[in-house]
């Protein structure tokens, strides 16, 4: 079994984004002296920034945990998901360049009990990439065009979206 959390490094820049408009966005509704339209918008960012601080914070609190029977995010919200029980996985790439050449990934894998939701700055992501492959050949699973595609450009090429992979048993390794 391993455990995973995410860096404090790679939540640093969101608890500033966050927490900066929070402040901004609360100081602003708190010095007006009447309720206009620009005050409920400024509220309602003051509120989707607090969301979004709260959701850092449930991140930071999060270890993941991947053995060979499944995954369970120990956490505020936690969840459990065996590796024969998912249902659909999906691998989206966002790109901050032009060119395609940085960005992230999001897994979000599905089962019957639920949903996991885990990005590329996750340490040890790649640890889940690979049981999540095992998974999708194991269970033949059918994949989006574009989570092959992302599967491939991530080092695991599992095939059309299907149990007939070109990503072998040997080359995943042992379950």
């Amino acid at each position: 079994m391993t455990s995973h959390r995410y860096p404090i490094n790679a939540l640093l820049g969101d608890y500033l984004r966050g927490g900066i408009g929070f402040v901004v966005s609360v100081s602003l509704f708190a010095i007006s002296d009447i309720l206009t339209v620009i005050q409920y918008i400024i509220g309602a960012a003051g509120i989707i920034f607090g969301g979004y601080v709260i959701r850092t914070v449930v991140r930071h609190w999060t270890a993941l945990e991947v053995s060979e029977d499944g995954m369970l995010a120990n956490g505020p919200f936690g969840k459990a998901l065996r590796w024969n029980d998912v249902t659909a996985v999906k691998l989206r790439y966002f790109s901050t360049q032009r060119d395609r050449s940085k960005g992230w990934f999001q897994l979000t894998i599905k089962g019957s009990t639920g949903s996991i939701s885990v990005d590329s700055t996750l340490e040890g992501f790649e640890v889940l990439l690979k049981s999540c492959a095992q998974s999708v050949m194991r269970n033949g699973l059918e994949l989006s065009e574009a989570t092959t595609e992302n599967f491939a450009a991530a080092g695991y090429p599992i095939g059309a979206g299907s149990a007939k992979s070109s990503l072998t048993e040997r080359e995943l390794g042992p379950e």
